[in-house]
């Protein structure tokens, strides 16, 4: 009888909450933005990427490079399309809050952000790309319909939480904008069959976020 060394939903779930918690340490104990990131992000490629294995996995396809440089230019003209001109019409509330000073306290100061947003433009969006579209989106339902995409950004949008509800005062907002970027890198790694467009769609979209984010950083220092 063939045995399948799929990876359950149980097991998913595992190594999910192990990521949760390792961010929750960094945040609340260690209290320190660039550790949290540090830790999550090896613990994204070590304890999601090495460990979950599915039969179809997506990966970096290099010969996609001409489509992936022109979702890098569009994930960044997008991004600021929409924070430029979507974001003045909210109320203050739905924007970061730097008035009671977390941000200072997990080091995302003014003389502290140009590095921490470097490592974060240029490895976050890898590692997230590689264990969220890589393997967890096959891991749910062989990466072949619209559903387990759901999924997956409920559950990367849910990893976003913590980190959010440090920021803004109401977390509603960016948490659905989380889960719609989940949702449409999925879709672009869905189309594609492979992670480095959708790599690159992230990329863009997280350099205009780094940019419009570092301006309240600035503001609050």
């Amino acid at each position: 009888m063939r045995v399948s060394h799929r990876p359950s939903v149980l097991h998913l779930a595992f190594c999910c909450l192990a990521v949760y918690l390792w961010v929750a340490l960094g945040l609340f104990w260690l209290k320190s933005a660039l550790i949290t990131m540090i830790v999550y992000h090896l613990v994204l490629c070590g304890g999601g990427w090495l460990l979950l294995r599915p039969r179809r996995p997506l990966r970096f396809n290099i010969t996609q490079g001409g489509v992936a440089a022109f979702a890098l230019v569009g994930g960044f003209a997008l991004t600021w399309l929409a924070m430029e001109y979507a974001i003045p019409l909210l109320p203050p509330q739905a924007l970061p809050d730097v008035a009671t000073g977390p941000l200072d306290e997990l080091g995302l100061n003014a003389q502290k952000y140009l590095p921490i947003a470097v490592y974060f433009g240029l490895v976050n969006p890898l590692a997230e790309e590689a264990l969220w579209r890589g393997r967890v989106l096959p891991i749910l339902a062989g990466a072949r319909s619209v559903a387990p995409n759901f999924t997956q950004s409920l559950v990367f949008a849910g990893f976003h939480v913590m980190p959010l509800a440090l920021m803004f005062s109401q977390i509603w907002l960016p948490a659905i904008v989380v889960f719609i970027g989940g949702f449409v890198f999925g879709l672009v790694a869905l189309r594609t069959r492979g992670l480095l467009v959708p790599w690159a769609l992230h990329t863009g979209a997280n350099a205009y976020l780094l940019i419009w984010f570092g301006r309240f950083v600035i503001a609050a220092s």
